[in-house]
């Protein structure tokens, strides 16, 4: 007889809401560990840019899936919710609770919902293509384009749902255009977002970017192009370190590279809140709530029971 999968808890919402910090919080008051669902955070040597926990954070909470491949290597979805599901257990056996902590939706969503990524290799140069055409263009484009390349992959997706039609899109430009195979998570699940106004949000991130500066982005950057690192690699075209070449290259001063990384980390929190509020499984709590640390270990303790 399979045993049932264990619990497991996510904390997602877009950038610069708090996700870590409270995932660190709760870490003090319930016995679990974090797992890093954030696409950034896979690369060695980008620490900075990609917001990682410190080494006295880790020390004090297991992290996993942190600082997995150099920024050259590639790493798919698929790598990612392997690895995944080969930690759920091992963290389970030692009576904590894995809680996935991350903005990256297609991770946490490969992961609960069971897709085959076995037979298709995932582009991370297609992916940010896509969402790029998503941001300029919108979704209907994108589900005719679905419609036209796997009839019946569209049939069987959620055109109104933008990760939905974006993961169909992957596959379908990748040559595969049968309909995925999937069998979705068969443990308990509680997943927690957080959400901000647009305008605190906006602040949020903006302090980010500069304590990033303040911190040594720019000297991280160097670092990693002298290192051979190209700046066109998709591991070096995130956002911080693409604004931080730039900078570097003289094209932008101080002031005008922390509003290119604000603009477009404000373009990718709304992305991820798009990909977010679709899915009717997230708990939302306000990041502002005096008692969100509170109110989430509820939410934990319940899924842990």
């Amino acid at each position: 007889m399979t045993a049932t999968p264990p619990a497991i808890a996510a904390i997602v919402g877009p950038t610069a809401a708090g996700k870590s910090a409270l995932a660190l919080a709760l870490a003090e008051r319930l016995p679990l560990e974090i797992i890093s669902a954030d696409s950034r955070q896979v690369y060695r040597g980008m620490d900075i840019g990609t917001a990682k926990p410190s080494a006295g954070e880790r020390a004090e909470v297991p992290h996993h899936l942190i600082d997995l491949v150099a920024p050259d290597e590639p790493f798919t979805v698929a790598d990612w919710v392997a690895a995944a599901r080969a930690l759920l257990p091992q963290v389970a056996a030692r009576e904590r609770l894995p809680l996935i902590v991350g903005g990256t939706g297609l991770y946490l969503s490969a992961l609960l919902d069971g897709f085959d990524f076995e037979r298709q290799a995932w582009s991370p140069d297609l992916r940010a293509r896509l969402d790029l055409e998503l941001s300029n263009e919108g979704l209907p484009p994108l589900a005719e384009r679905l419609r036209r390349l796997a009839p019946a992959v569209a049939a069987a997706t959620d055109l109104r749902n933008p990760r939905r039609v974006l993961r169909a899109l992957e596959r379908a430009e990748a040559g595969d255009v049968d309909p995925p195979r999937a069998t979705p998570y068969g443990g308990r699940t509680l997943l927690i977002g957080l959400r901000l106004p647009r305008e605190e949000l906006r602040g949020r991130i903006e302090r980010r970017a500069r304590h990033m500066l303040s911190a040594g982005l720019l000297d991280e950057t160097q670092r990693l192009l002298r290192a051979g690192y190209r700046a066109a690699l998709p591991s070096m075209s995130g956002i911080g370190y693409a604004e931080a070449a730039r900078h570097l290259a003289g094209e932008w001063n101080l002031e005008e590279t922390v509003a290119a990384i604000v603009q477009r980390s404000v373009r990718l929190a709304k992305r991820q809140m798009t990909w977010f509020r679709r899915d009717p499984r997230i708990r939302w709590l306000d990041a502002r709530n005096p008692i969100l640390v509170e109110r989430a270990e509820q939410l934990l303790a319940g899924a842990r029971a």
